[in-house]
């Protein structure tokens, strides 16, 4: 799967076009604030993804628009994704179709490497679920469902609880009932998604050169390290009984899968407090490796990667063997503040583009790295021969 073009209408700082992309590698260049970070943003959406930058998509439509329109061609299925935001609205097609975000998600499968995965591990473990969801998703189609129903049902709950005890008891136990259902679905998938990645982030590790050795990843959670979905939900329920009094004090619920957090040791510590910051980011990489690697046995094809501001605070040595492992035939976009950013990396050939005010412009192709012995690649201008 490649994405051909990408149509943009009324979307932050981009001008309404179509953008055009090579199935390999789209690098792409400009100063800070030109428009680089809105194009990833719009592939993340426009193939289904929630955006890495917020939670209320009317700040992406264009002042004085009254929607955002994004499209995009997928080379190989010969299929065009398409969303529309606007007020409270968020709608997918698929040729035209109405198409729910899991089914587009499935028909482009990506993985995207922005600003925010950085502090992935050392930062709040929000953003561990969110990695550990995608894995979990990536095998099971329903994980995006199940945790969807979970997250309703505790919203709901907390509803209840913020009135501390002027509510429904009754109501109360409808919404703790489907939250343990579906909560022992969520800590079973999560369960698993944690057991599959464990092996190819320590393999990835050691591609990208890491001594750390003995690597684990942790599931911290209310629930059991084992079990089943039913023997979860039961634990989970009893959880919420126990806890009950304690969470009408508190009005906020205070066990279930919301909470988990996902601790990546090596011989014993998180690396998150051990590591330097050079090699969290390398553990980061390699968990994205793992990613690429689960999505592509999942999908049956190698996915796409975005992967925004690539050589900022990178180690140079990394980055190459980062590039030597990507999948073969996986569509590469990037972005950087610099033409030259490439140069070295064995990555495939590709176009330079150039983003000026949110306009795009193709500046020059890139020469084939990988395969070559010295693994060097040099821009090419428009012309140049």
């Amino acid at each position: 799967m490649d994405i051909a073009f990408l149509q943009t209408d009324a979307f932050r700082n981009l001008a309404n076009a179509r953008l055009e992309f090579h199935p390999q590698l789209n690098l792409v260049v400009g100063d800070n604030g030109q428009g680089k970070t809105n194009l990833v943003e719009a592939l993340a959406l426009v193939t289904g993804r929630p955006s890495f930058r917020t939670l209320d998509l009317s700040e992406v439509r264009q002042h004085g628009a009254a929607r955002t329109l994004l499209s995009a061609r997928l080379r190989g299925d010969a299929v065009t994704l398409g969303v529309v935001l606007a007020d409270g609205v968020r709608e997918h097609y698929v040729d035209g179709e109405k198409a729910t975000r899991l089914a587009v998600s499935r028909r482009a499968p990506f993985v995207f490497l922005t600003a925010r995965d950085l502090t992935r591990l050392t930062g709040a473990p929000a953003e561990r679920r969110r990695a550990l969801d995608r894995a979990a998703l990536a095998a099971d189609a329903d994980h995006g469902r199940t945790l969807a129903a979970y997250e309703k049902a505790r919203a709901s709950k907390a509803r209840l609880l913020a009135l501390r005890h002027r509510f429904d008891a009754d109501e109360l136990a409808v919404y703790e009932s489907t939250m343990a259902e579906t909560g022992g679905r969520v800590a079973a998938a999560r369960r698993r998604a944690a057991a599959a990645l464990l092996p190819e982030i320590a393999r990835q590790a050691a591609r990208l050169r890491s001594k750390a050795r003995d690597l684990a990843l942790d599931l911290v959670s209310d629930l059991p390290a084992e079990g089943t979905p039913e023997s979860f939900a039961a634990a989970l329920h009893d959880g919420m009984r126990e806890k009950g009094a304690e969470e009408r004090r508190a009005g906020r619920c205070l066990v279930g899968p919301h909470r988990d957090d996902a601790v990546l040791r090596a011989d014993g510590v998180p690396v998150a407090t051990r590591a330097s910051s050079g090699e969290n980011r390398t553990f980061v990489l390699a968990w994205t490796l793992a990613e690429l690697s689960l999505v592509a046995a999942a999908a049956g094809t190698a996915p796409a990667l975005a992967f925004d501001d690539f050589d900022s605070e990178w180690d140079p040595e990394v980055l190459a063997s980062f590039a030597r492992a990507l999948p073969e035939g996986g569509q590469v976009f990037l972005t950087s503040a610099r033409p030259d950013a490439v140069r070295g990396l064995p990555l495939p050939a590709g176009v330079l583009f150039r983003m000026t005010a949110g306009r795009l412009s193709r500046e020059g192709i890139l020469g084939a790295g990988r395969g070559e012995g010295s693994g060097a690649r040099r821009a090419v201008r428009v012309g140049e021969r």
